[in-house]
């Protein structure tokens, strides 16, 4: 084995000299059967094929399969060479198709296939609860919800991890600080319990400048449960995990780099977080993102500090109170399994313990009906949040891709069958000389994945360009968009193995029909005439490829037609309010030390800085924005009544004016203004529906109200001032709520932190932005000014994956109707031209024009006809994929339907009337000449 191994590499050493005497050796044999037979002619003929035995000899020294290999490579790339329009028709067309799916692919790679950066990812365990949520879930304390908390049982955590399947029931990924304690002890299967939960945007002041950076929360084991090593300094351990601990902080690599300019010089400095100082102690690697990809932290916080950072008393009673209290569920867990621990093992140790745990919390007979039970689940992949948010969307974008790749295979395979007809002739003397079929389709398969693998080579530089357009589509304007996907060796791996399959895919059909050739008709160059009518209604394999490419267009123009439609129906949603000429932001003056009650006078007196601003018309305040910051809500009850909690009723706190600047109509009585101050009386605004609901065909004007549940110790009396039109508030795609609007400073329900100022202006709101930060820094440098947009687009981030969705299927349908036509088009126009001394024929009879117009056009309606009806029954099947995603009708729209069917039809008449056109204009003498 090793010797003929040798023997065959020192052949390719000395191949010249080889070649050299395998031509001598040849010219010899052939000379002796001459002298022999006394003939040239019958020497050929008794030796053979000299070609043939040339490739018998080689094959004794060579690697056969290698250097027909080489060959084939050589050859294809002169055909490419020499056909340059082709190679870069067919290159482009590929480069679009798998360009397009390699983008695509990159962000199912980020989102539902990558792991977490850590060491020893498969060891790592989500802890989960699972419940069957009877009658809509039962209720814990009050019912109340914030974010990243959410009371026992049925509550929602804002940050994603918990939440409602409608077939499954309820599923939570947060528990109780007690739970947690229960966990830690079970050391029998985990090597180490750790917990986090989001502590959002803090106020971080760093050399005297404000910054707000998104904050989290985390137990002293979280980063040794990781096993995440620090790049700079030290990583929070188990000693700065307690009450009373000096404040420290770690910091991711990237805000490193940002605030400081490297990992080195971070570690160690003294920074204030929420007006409180803190030591930077360690930063994090540049990989590590935390355990959601959908929300990389800027810094890392041990779990107690938020006993010295988030003052007051929440919705849930004090911090201190919080980490005892059995029945709120707030911190999300997760936990490394000890070496040859496995996942079942760790869930039948636990689910018994946690189960009688869980049944002592319980306070009635609701609770205990429906005690949640715990569910144990790989935490490799960390929190499956975007998951859940993208998979569905990114399935749909997949699918259309692949319809854009399956468009352009087919379309390249209709140009090889034409450049095969072209080639007929090479291809006959090939196997006339011997060579048999499978090696002519082997030699035009390497073709065809050569030119794939060029159109994948042109595709990655196209994803590259896709990447950063879905990516700025996705953010749509947020700054504080974390999420990235990038071009790694999975992806590259994929569309490597992708280029390949599509030059198998679109080559092996053309190849095959090539080698089924007559070869005395080839060798001549003529074949047996075919008349017109039959050229254009026999079934062919180019005609098969066409009616694929329509009926894989349709689709693609259906999906687009559905989602540009839902798009619209958004966009045409009756707000209540004007959202032209707005410009909001949010300020926390809480985070930079202001306290009660001289925050409101803070928030007031820069109120009435801004509405004297030159060009701003009117100016207010409010603890939310009306669309895209979810909703608060408070029991609230006519007073004298018991308080509905079904009724959906929402609070919103507002500052003097809020209903001028956002142009709400006042429909009896009056707005909130100066005169409501904290000493007055307490007032409030109802809508419309409100008053509907609770006073009928009453006037409400001086009817009073209770804020506050029964169990409030200090619930509030409202007169009602005024009733305002209905607005939205909370989702866009909801209907309009019942709303309760309140005076900021005369309520400390809602808590006053951070507040969303709105100003009507004349111009462009956003010229405005600098005044603004101006104001806020003289008043107070510690204050940053964040979340600056205008409502339009506010409104529009509400709406993000509608408008993506638009956009892309829009662009996507675009290409692929473009791709479908140029290979309509270019099919149409080679069969006429293979056909114009026929049409000559028949013009020189006495055809009208017209009638050949109409004998081209008829084939390509019946070619148009036959894929709208397959791509219909397929669109009507996988329309109903994507009904999750609508908004305001149904998948089966007719007009998305016709509309779809209209313009594929359209185009495709379009198509095929130019060649028509231009073989109806042929000179009749001049085709019989040709």
């Amino acid at each position: 084995m090793i010797l003929e191994f040798l023997r065959r590499v020192a052949h390719y050493l000395r191949r010249r000299r080889f070649e050299q005497e395998l031509d001598e050796e040849m010219r010899h044999h052939l000379a002796l059967k001459e002298r022999d037979s006394g003939s040239t002619e019958a020497a050929h003929t008794q030796f053979g094929n000299v070609a043939l035995l040339k490739e018998d000899s080689r094959a004794m020294w060579t690697w056969t399969l290698f250097e027909q290999l080489a060959q084939d490579l050589r050859y294809a790339l002169r055909a490419m060479i020499n056909n340059r329009a082709f190679t870069a028709l067919a290159a482009l067309s590929l480069a679009l198709g798998i360009g397009a799916n390699t983008a695509i692919y990159s962000f199912m790679d980020s989102i539902l296939l990558r792991s977490l950066p850590v060491s020893d990812h498969q060891s790592l365990v989500m802890l989960n609860w699972h419940a069957q949520a009877r009658g809509g879930g039962p209720q814990g304390k009050a019912g109340k919800q914030a974010k990243g908390v959410a009371i026992m049982h049925g509550m929602i955590s804002t940050s994603g991890s918990t939440y409602i399947d409608p077939q499954k029931g309820f599923t939570g990924a947060i528990f109780p600080y007690p739970a947690f304690e229960l966990f830690r002890k079970n050391d029998t299967v985990f090597s180490s319990v750790f917990s986090y939960y989001q502590a959002g945007n803090l106020n971080f002041t760093i050399k005297g400048q404000a910054d707000l950076a998104i904050g989290e929360y985390v137990s002293g084991d979280y980063f040794h449960g990781l096993g995440v090593p620090p790049a700079a300094g030290r990583l929070i351990i188990s000693d700065d995990d307690q009450a009373g601990a000096p404040p420290v902080a770690v910091v991711s690599y990237a805000y490193s780099q940002r605030r400081f300019g490297s990992a080195v010089n971070a570690s160690g400095q003294s920074i204030l977080i929420n007006n409180v100082p803190f030591t930077v102690v360690g930063v994090t690697p540049p990989e590590f993102f935390g355990v959601d990809p959908a929300a990389a932290p800027d810094c890392y916080l041990p779990m107690h500090s938020n006993l010295v950072l988030e003052t007051g008393r929440g919705p849930f009673g004090g911090l201190a109170e919080r980490y005892l209290d059995q029945n709120t569920y707030w911190i999300e867990v997760m936990a490394r399994l000890r070496p040859g621990a496995s996942l079942a093992q760790a869930q039948a140790a636990l689910a018994g313990p946690f189960h009688q745990w869980v049944a002592g919390t319980a306070t009635n007979d609701r609770e205990r009906a429906d005690l949640p039970a715990l569910v144990i689940k790989e935490g490799g992949g960390g929190l499956d949040v975007l998951r859940r948010q993208y998979s569905r969307p990114l399935y749909v974008l997949m699918t259309l891709v692949a319809l854009i790749l399956g468009i352009a295979c087919a379309n390249i395979a209709n140009l090889l069958l034409a450049r095969a007809a072209a080639r007929r002739r090479e291809i006959a003397v090939r196997l006339s000389m011997g060579a048999g079929r499978l090696r002519v389709v082997r030699q035009l398969l390497t073709e065809s994945v050569l030119l794939a693998f060029l159109g994948g080579v042109l595709g990655v530089l196209f994803a590259t360009w896709g990447i950063r357009f879905l990516t700025l589509l996705l953010a749509n304007g947020r700054p504080n968009f974390t999420f990235r996907a990038d071009l790694n060796w999975h992806v590259l791996g994929a569309t490597m193995a992708l280029s390949l399959l599509t030059g198998l895919l679109f080559g092996l059909a053309p190849a095959i029909q090539s080698t089924r050739v007559d070869l005395i008709p080839a060798l001549k160059e003529s074949g047996e005439p075919t008349r017109l009518r039959n050229s254009f209604w026999r079934v062919s394999l180019s005609q098969v490829f066409l009616v694929s490419q329509i009926a894989l267009c349709l689709p693609m123009l259906v999906a687009a037609g559905l989602f540009l439609r839902t798009l619209s129906n958004l966009q045409s949603i009756e707000l209540g309010f004007s959202r032209d000429n707005v410009l909001l932001f949010q300020l926390n003056a809480r985070q930079a030390g202001h306290r009660d009650p001289e925050i409101a006078v803070f928030y007031g007196d820069l109120q009435k800085r801004f509405s004297e601003i030159p060009g701003v018309r009117s100016a207010s305040l409010s603890n939310l924005p009306l669309i895209g910051g979810g909703a608060f809500s408070e029991p609230v009850s006519v007073a004298g009544s018991q308080p509905n909690p079904s009724a959906g009723n929402r609070i919103l706190s507002v500052g003097p004016s809020f209903f001028t600047t956002m142009r709400i109509p006042i429909l009896l009585g009056r707005e909130i203004g100066e005169r409501d101050q904290p000493g007055s009386p307490l007032v409030a605004v109802v809508n419309e529906l409100f008053a509907k609901a609770n006073f009928g065909d009453q006037n409400p004007i001086g009817q009073h109200l209770t804020l506050g549940g029964p169990r409030d110790a200090h619930p509030r009396d409202l007169e009602i001032v005024g009733v305002s039109k209905n607005a939205r508030y909370g989702s866009l795609k909801q209907d309009f709520p019942p709303v309760v609007y309140i005076p900021y400073n005369q309520s400390s329900v809602p808590p006053l932190n951070q507040m969303t100022y709105a100003l009507r202006t004349s111009v462009d709101p956003l010229a405005y932005v600098n005044t603004v930060r101006e104001i806020v820094q003289r008043a107070d440098a510690r204050v940053p000014v964040a979340n600056v947009k205008t409502q339009t687009v506010q409104i529009e981030q509400t709406i993000n994956q509608e408008i993506t969705f638009a956009r892309l299927c829009s662009l996507f349908a675009i290409l692929a109707l473009a791709i479908a036509c140029v290979g309509l088009y270019g099919s149409m126009a080679y069969n006429v031209a293979r056909r114009t001394g026929e049409i000559g024929i028949r013009m020189a009879l006495g055809a009208p024009r017209g009638g050949v117009v109409w004998l081209v056009l008829r084939s390509v309606l019946v070619l148009a006809g036959v894929g709208l009806a397959i791509g219909l029954s397929t669109s009507f099947a996988a329309s109903k994929l994507v009904d999750s995603l609508l908004f305001g009708m149904k998948s089966n729209d007719p007009l998305a339907l016709s509309l779809a069917v209209a313009t594929l039809l359209c185009a495709a008449v379009l198509a095929g009337y130019i060649p028509a056109r231009r073989a109806s204009r042929i000179d009749p003498m001049i085709a019989l000449r040709h």
